[in-house]
């Protein structure tokens, strides 16, 4: 049968919903797997902590001075869990996690739709085992849960155009959240959006409204009411392009998280009949690789590009464990078996040390808001400053340069910053009493890898108490240091 009729039969058959065992058990699953092996009451990294000083202080001069890229709709959704749980970590994460229990039915819902239930299964294991995708689920205090679910549920509209003319509604209406969200990291969707229906040979001035007017208002909508809600106005109501907490760089460095699953994936590749490769939506998966791939290329948000590959991923161990003999699936899964416990074994030393610095970042900004001054200046490293904001309540200059000093009252820099300056050992405490740059500083306190500084030697204005225990649970190799008499 033509193509070109596929949409004129879609309004007499439409497709009907249905949602598998899978689909329902795997966020049952997901939430059981991310609150055991994902550190949800860890403090917050950097890439965080503008987004939570946003949604914490969203009419505060502190939230306008810390702006991460977030939109109005996308500090309204992430304030629901906070205001009603609370703002301690795993709180602030709660409502993504959630968030990303459900895109484990999507990705599976996805699965079958495209190919089969085993490969939407695959999928959304190979997300849960590996560490950037259970960031996707909501690990991390960033918008990006949300985003998922409304890009999946935009990719479900799109496939199911040739069924169904009113996906091309439902899609952009997923497709206009995903833009009030991430802003142009989310244009893609529109665009794959307009192009399947030209491969389907729907495009037409009225579908082409449709999706634009469909997509532009519900982004409008959404970015226009959360921001009468915050009661805030925003440089940027809807984001050029938010911060997320995957990068580029992330991308290629995380990619080695996925060499335990290269075994099956060559396999699949090796063993798999033309006939095998040619069932289901290759073409489709692919121009969603493409779109994600360029928006990545574009943008740098990589969310629906690593969803993507998973995809892809889940579609290669299928083909090997339906076209490859026993025998040789069983030797790919040991094989990728050894890998994973290879790549388990060498990532504990750098998880220790992120671990280390977080907790020392947010023991250094309790300290700022209960012993310094409230009218005092404090300037940070940048890769600390965001978090000292949040937990000190209170702003927190960047310092780029230790030569400018001048006009602040304190300064938190990173312990192998000062040894350089006295060419010591960065493991040996600081001295008492030190000169960076031809500043005077005399050395207050030290949490970890930080050193909290007076500038100009002198300690008015600083209340010390005797030392606390830290709240929350210990982390290993976190020492804090009051080096006053």
């Amino acid at each position: 049968m033509p193509r070109r009729y596929r949409l004129h039969l879609a309004r007499q058959h439409p497709m009907r919903f249905r949602l598998s065992l899978a689909a329902l058990t795997l966020p049952a699953v997901g939430l059981l797997v991310l609150l055991q092996a994902a550190p949800l009451q860890s403090p917050l990294s950097e890439s965080e902590a503008s987004l939570a000083i946003a949604v914490r202080y969203p009419a505060r001069e502190l939230a306008r001075s810390h702006e991460g890229g977030a939109g109005a709709t996308a500090t309204a959704l992430m304030s629901v869990g906070p205001s009603l749980l609370g703002t301690s970590e795993s709180r602030l994460r709660a409502a993504g996690v959630l968030a990303g229990c459900l895109s484990l039915g999507l990705v599976v819902r996805l699965g079958e739709r495209l190919f089969s239930t085993a490969t939407g299964v695959l999928a959304a294991v190979i997300l849960l085992s590996t560490a950037t995708g259970r960031t996707l689920l909501g690990t991390e205090f960033t918008v990006e849960p949300f985003f998922v679910v409304a890009m999946l549920a935009a990719v479900g509209g799109i496939r199911n155009l040739a069924r169904d003319r009113r996906s091309a509604i439902r899609s952009g209406i997923a497709g206009g959240t995903a833009i009030a969200l991430v802003g142009a990291s989310a244009l893609w969707i529109p665009a794959m959006t307009l192009v399947w229906l030209r491969r389907l040979y729907g495009l037409t001035l009225r579908s082409f409204g449709v999706v634009v007017s469909t997509t532009a208002a519900t982004a409008a909508a959404l970015a226009a009411v959360s921001a009468a809600v915050l009661g805030v106005s925003f440089e940027g109501v809807v984001p050029m392009v938010a911060t997320t907490a995957l990068s580029k760089e992330a991308l290629l460095s995380g990619g080695i998280e996925l060499l335990p699953v290269l075994p099956p994936v060559l396999l699949g590749l090796w063993s798999a009949p033309a006939q095998q490769r040619a069932q289901g939506s290759p073409r489709f998966l692919s121009m969603w690789l493409a779109f994600a791939a360029a928006t990545a290329w574009w943008t740098g948000a990589v969310a629906a590009l690593w969803i993507a590959v998973c995809m892809w991923a889940a579609v290669f161990a299928t083909w090997a464990l339906g076209g490859a003999s026993r025998r040789s699936v069983l030797a790919s899964l040991g094989l990728s078996a050894l890998l994973a416990i290879g790549l388990d074994a060498g990532l504990p030393e750098d998880d220790a040390s992120e671990v280390h610095d977080r907790w020392a970042v947010r023991e250094t900004g309790k300290f700022l808001r209960r012993n310094l001054e409230s009218d005092s200046t404090i300037a940070a490293a940048p890769g600390a400053r965001g978090r000292l904001a949040y937990y000190a309540t209170r702003p927190i200059e960047p310092l780029e340069r230790t030569e400018v000093l001048d006009g602040f009252d304190y300064v938190v820099l990173d312990r192998a910053v000062l040894a350089s300056a006295e060419s010591s050992r960065s493991d040996r405490p600081p001295p008492r009493e030190l000169e960076v740059d031809g500043h005077a500083l005399r050395v207050l306190a030290e949490f970890g890898p930080w050193v909290l500084a007076r500038v100009g030697g002198s300690d008015e204005g600083v209340t010390v108490p005797a030392p606390e225990k830290p709240s929350g649970p210990p982390a290993a190799g976190v020492k804090s240091a009051y080096l006053h008499d």
